[in-house]
């Protein structure tokens, strides 16, 4: 079976998982997101009578924090491509209760770099904490945008743009901007000299413990 042929398979399970995430939040994102990550994303299909019981009146303990780099391992895996690489990266922590949804942006950034470039080259991953938030960016070598695509793309990406009223293979831009809306986040694209995209995308302090964001 040739990977074409695959990708196209697996095509209506994406587009149902990506609609979903555009229409309603799950629930289930919350109590995965606390998990140390395992090399891959969190499972979100598990039923909401998993928790333990905790006696009423008892205050929930907050999910553990989980390194800024564990997260991108785990983007770079749900990714399933060895193309994808794991550059610079400091050793900030992001909240246990943003994990889940970082990682799926990160990955539909990486997934869309990897369509965007030739087969034969990378995609980087760089993060770095500077003026108390945690920049990263997804690298890639591929055939560029103009400035008029660009635009369009980080109007999608704020969440400008209607989602019925552009191409499906878009949809991975609305995933984005949903999720970067959802948690303060920013993201944006730039050129990647001498030709490319480099996909930006910035976490607030308020996702980042402070001791770390504060060098301590």
């Amino acid at each position: 079976m040739s990977r074409n042929t695959r990708r196209a398979r697996r095509w209506p399970c994406a587009l149902k998982t990506r609609l979903t995430v555009l229409l309603t939040v799950p629930a289930t994102i919350a109590r995965a997101a606390p998990r140390r990550l395992a090399g891959k994303a969190p499972d979100t299909t598990e039923p909401a009578t998993e928790e333990p019981h905790r006696p009423t009146g008892r205050p929930r303990r907050p999910p553990d924090p989980v390194a800024v780099r564990d997260v991108l391992r785990s983007a770079l895996s749900a990714a399933g491509s060895g193309r994808a690489v794991l550059g610079e990266v400091d050793d900030a922590l992001l909240r246990g209760t943003a994990v889940a949804e970082i990682a799926h942006l990160v990955t539909e950034l990486v997934d869309n770099a990897l369509t965007c470039s030739p087969p034969d080259t990378e995609v980087e991953i760089r993060a770095s904490t500077r003026e108390g938030e945690c920049h990263i960016a997804i690298v890639d070598q591929g055939v560029g945008m103009t400035e008029g695509e660009r635009a369009a793309a980080n109007a999608r990406l704020r969440g400008e743009r209607r989602f019925f009223a552009a191409p499906t293979r878009y949809l991975g831009h609305y995933v984005v901007g949903r999720l970067a809306e959802r948690l303060g986040v920013r993201v944006w694209l730039d050129e990647s000299p001498p030709h490319g995209i480099t996909a930006r995308v910035a976490l607030p302090g308020e996702l980042l413990v402070p001791s770390r964001v504060n060098g301590h």
